[in-house]
């Protein structure tokens, strides 16, 4: 068995499941309990990948951390706040991701920002997320084709210091999302993904003060990200959310020596799309029929007359 091509099947799955048309189906008593896990899937989730190695070995924090080039994905507000003695700088970053299980699935981010004046500066960002090669094949296991599926979004934002201690950012995003190359998938068409988006960022960050004789100072971020539209792979596919997402965060900064400092920093993350729908029997014990509204789920609701 080709292992690193199940591996690639598993990945590519859930997003599989946006392309097809969607089909009827039906639900078993023990799904309408509530008592599964309701998997919350979106469109284009390597937006939500950190991009940068400082952030991924912190574990993902970023929204409040001190600003350098990579602000751009966690929170644009802080470019603003980068010391006016860089006035320009970039960030590039190649991630060889779950490279233990396959070898050519990466993800490549390039990023760069100039300061306009003290108080103001602007960002740019391309990333670029490839899932290797992917063989297509019929129900019967004929090779229809190879593609490469990939997917990139480039951005563009602008930072603005409101105070000396707060400021705040917006970011337009263009996302491009190609997982078939055309292939028909499910009896249906398809095509590459697309959408528009912006985050709304803010950043604050306290005076310095000192803790044990040590230059310190707390910062406070919030961004909320990929506000947008839908995007379908097929004509008559239902449109899908991208992954909108809140994060709030708060580090605190201290300063060892010249050449070294500790930060100790927490972020908080809430994905601002959608819930699938648990379904109910009606009263003749058959499942609550439903139906798409635009959004990919209608509730309905029966009254039993008594």
């Amino acid at each position: 068995m080709n292992y690193k091509k199940a591996i690639k099947q598993i990945i590519l799955a859930p997003l599989f499941l946006l392309v097809v048309t969607p089909f009827s189906a039906q639900i078993s008593t023990q799904n309408l309990s509530g008592k599964n896990i309701n998997t919350i899937t979106t469109a284009v989730p390597f937006l939500l990948i950190s991009p940068d190695s400082r952030s991924g070995a912190m574990g993902d924090v970023g929204v409040a951390i001190k600003p350098d080039a990579n602000s751009t994905y966690w929170n644009p507000a802080k470019l603003a706040f980068i010391d006016d003695s860089k006035d320009m700088g970039f960030s590039m970053s190649y991630s060889p991701w779950l490279r233990a299980l396959v070898n050519d699935i990466n993800l490549a981010y390039l990023t760069g920002y100039k300061k306009l004046d003290r108080n103001s500066a602007v960002g740019v960002s391309l990333r670029y997320f490839s899932l290797g090669n992917i063989t297509f094949t019929d129900n019967f296991g004929t090779t229809i084709r190879d593609f490469k599926p990939n997917e990139f979004s480039l951005d563009v934002c602008y930072s603005r210091k409101l105070s000396s201690n707060f400021g705040a950012g917006l970011s337009a995003r263009y996302i491009y999302s190609n997982l078939t190359g055309g292939t028909n998938v499910g009896g249906a068409d398809t095509k590459p993904g697309q959408s528009v988006a912006t985050d709304l960022s803010m950043y604050y960050v306290t005076n310095e003060f000192k803790i044990a004789d040590k230059k310190s100072d707390v910062s406070i971020g919030m961004n909320i990200s990929n506000i947008g539209a839908k995007m379908a792979y097929t004509e008559n596919a239902d449109r899908d959310f991208i992954p909108t997402n809140l994060r709030l965060g708060t580090a605190l900064n201290m300063e060892i020596d010249d050449f070294n400092e500790f930060t100790f920093s927490i972020d908080a993350n809430k994905l601002l799309v959608p819930t699938q729908p648990v379904f109910a029997l009606n009263s003749n014990g058959a499942t609550i029929p439903s139906n798409s509204n635009g959004t990919g789920y209608e509730f309905f609701q029966e009254e039993i007359l008594t």
